[in-house]
């Protein structure tokens, strides 16, 4: 498969199945959500949301409600390369919800039917994608 037929292969929304680390679910409530995004132009998003409850009680959010927001939810933007021969996918972050988090994220991914496995080098994390159609 060519450079070209990889990306071609990711364009295109992807919603958020699970996380998996160590062999093992990674607890993310009943019912989360998310979606990544791979664009045509090299561009992409990603949105992971926990399921649980985000409440505002006032018109200001209290330093609570903001810390269970954002809790375990992960969001970033940026760009992407693909390195066919390495079955890597680069996520070249420009921002992230995430403090600090602007650096580039490598990942392996697999194709298996309509869902994606983006894993981490030399970790057990992997995340499961289903194709949006």
């Amino acid at each position: 498969m060519t450079e070209a037929k990889a990306a071609n292969k990711l364009l295109g929304a992807w919603r958020y199945i699970g996380t998996r680390i160590n062999g093992s679910s990674w607890d993310r409530g009943a019912n989360p959500k998310g979606m990544i995004y791979y664009g045509p132009h090299g561009e992409m998003a990603v949105q992971i949301a926990p399921d649980v409850k985000r409440a505002r009680a006032g018109a200001v959010m209290t330093p609570q409600e903001a810390f269970t927001a954002v809790k375990d939810y992960i969001a970033y933007f940026g760009t992407y390369t693909v390195d066919q021969q390495a079955g890597t996918v680069t996520h070249h972050r420009q921002d992230s919800l995430q403090p600090g988090d602007t650096d580039d994220l490598v990942r392996r991914y697999e194709f298996i039917n309509d869902r994606l496995v983006l894993r981490a080098p030399n970790s057990t994390l992997e995340v499961t994608w289903e194709r949006i159609k």
